[in-house]
């Protein structure tokens, strides 16, 4: 016979998604023999918030329904136990009127002493990344145990629930990082360039190191204790397969790559302002083309000047200004023909 042993405050709110809708359940871990394991105490249905009732002013309660279900099955939730569950659904300004005297107590075992828990390596990993974002875990052994005290007394079910609201922090930017460091691929992102990696046998030995890396935990009987078996994957590691194929890994098309460069081939070099109104007076004051200017040489560029030099000169009728011009375009061009100018 079975003995079931319960753990202290171990009520949480776990969510499943049915058929493109999240369901919300209140389920509880407890201790059976050796192994933590997880049950239903009562389905929230896709909107908790149902039931809370508010009577007026900044009060509210909880359907008694809940609290009646809850005893029916030996539990007497603090008005504590049952706001931590409903949080998320409570409205707002009620939450900013209460946030200060919230309290969260920790699970622990009943009992008079706390044995210690061996933390399977993978969510050792998953804590040490969202504490500190490091793809560095080489020092993760010699971590002390209360660092990841936020695994205690928690079955498999309850952990992995804690994990899918902690990964919310994890910006879409950081996933690959997340992943490759959580299933041990790391090494092969460290060195690498993105360019390196995407749609090259590179990507293709990371794609197989994470499948491999699923599938190895996926039979990992030890971290899966306490858990429904399943002739398949397990449902908190496909999150992980469609995190990692649909938004982590990011694949690029060759199209757009080729468009842009197509875009850069053809594109119309449209210089400033300045430098426009430079080109038409150069082309105006030696009257020609700015092509046929940039293709002289500097010897057949020297006789153009010294020509149109002649044409706008003071002692030949022509303007000072127009001929300071004329020079200055003259020296300037020369300089970007790499030679000195002649006069």
């Amino acid at each position: 016979m079975s003995v079931k042993k319960r753990i202290e405050n171990a009520m949480y709110l776990a969510q499943e998604r049915i058929k493109q809708q999240t369901h919300y359940y209140i389920r509880e871990t407890f201790q059976e023999g050796s192994q933590l394991k997880s049950r239903v105490l009562f389905d929230l249905g896709t909107d908790p918030a149902q039931y809370i009732i508010y009577p007026g002013g900044k009060g509210y309660y909880f359907d008694e329904v809940v609290e009646e279900t809850l005893r029916e099955q030996g539990l007497t939730p603090t008005q504590d136990e049952l706001d931590e569950i409903f949080w998320n659904f409570l409205d707002p300004e009620i939450q900013r009127v209460i946030q200060g005297f919230k309290r969260k107590t920790e699970k622990r075992v009943s009992g008079s002493d706390e044995d210690a828990q061996d933390f399977h390596l993978f969510d050792k990993r998953r804590i040490h990344f969202l504490r500190f974002g490091s793809m560095d875990q080489q020092h993760i052994h010699q971590m002390p145990d209360k660092f990841f005290r936020a695994l205690s007394a928690k079955s498999r079910d309850e952990i992995e629930q804690y994990f899918m609201r902690e990964e919310r922090i994890i910006r879409p930017s950081e996933l690959t990082r997340y992943l490759s460091v959580i299933f041990g691929f790391q090494r092969y992102l460290l060195y690498s360039r993105p360019d390196q990696i995407d749609g090259s046998p590179q990507q293709e030995r990371v794609d197989t190191l994470f499948i491999e890396s699923v599938c190895t935990l996926n039979k990992d009987d030890t971290f899966w204790a306490g858990m429904p078996g399943t002739d398949g994957l397990q449902a908190y590691l496909r999150r992980y397969v469609i995190l990692y194929f649909d938004h982590a890994v990011q694949r690029v098309s060759p199209l757009p790559r080729y468009l842009h460069e197509f875009m850069n081939r053809h594109r119309t070099y449209r210089p400033p302002k300045k430098v426009r109104l430079n080109i038409a007076e150069a082309s105006r004051l030696f009257e020609t083309t700015w092509k046929n200017l940039r293709q002289m040489d500097s010897d057949a560029f020297t006789r153009l000047y010294r020509k149109q030099a002649l044409k706008f000169h003071p002692d030949q009728g022509g303007s000072h200004k127009t001929f300071v011009k004329l020079t200055k375009l003259y020296e300037n061009l020369m300089k970007k023909k790499g030679q000195k100018p002649l006069h």
